[in-house]
């Protein structure tokens, strides 16, 4: 599932997880991705994932089309992750895609991942 985190400065999007993400999330998020473009023009994404499920598969395709849908717009993400090998995923997504920066950070630092966003 996915909230929004609203506790943030206005241009970075803030998505918690927590339990199974499913395509119904994406959904709810995709809009909000495309208002956030318009406004911005670029997306910084902080994703809190508080608890990991695996996804289902329809979750799966709906992150891969928004990955895809989204290439050129999201500038930077930050991920906060209890999980040291989802850091190191994210890291390496943003390592392959060209002017994706990616880094993930470990759940006690929030404030540093946002301060690291407001550079881009």
């Amino acid at each position: 599932m996915f909230t929004i985190k609203r506790e943030l400065p206005e241009d970075i999007l803030g998505v918690a997880v927590s339990g199974k993400v499913t395509g119904a999330d994406y959904d709810r998020l995709n809009p909000l991705m495309e208002q956030h473009k318009e406004k911005y023009g670029k997306i910084k994404l902080l994703v809190d994932i508080e608890e990991f499920k695996w996804p289902t598969a329809k979750a799966m395709w709906e992150d891969l089309k928004m990955g895809f849908r989204y290439l050129g717009t999201i500038k930077a993400m930050a991920v906060i992750s209890d999980k040291d090998w989802i850091e190191n995923v994210s890291e390496s997504v943003g390592a392959i895609i060209p002017k994706l920066k990616v880094k993930g950070f470990e759940t006690d630092e929030r404030s540093e991942a946002i301060d690291w966003l407001k550079k881009f």
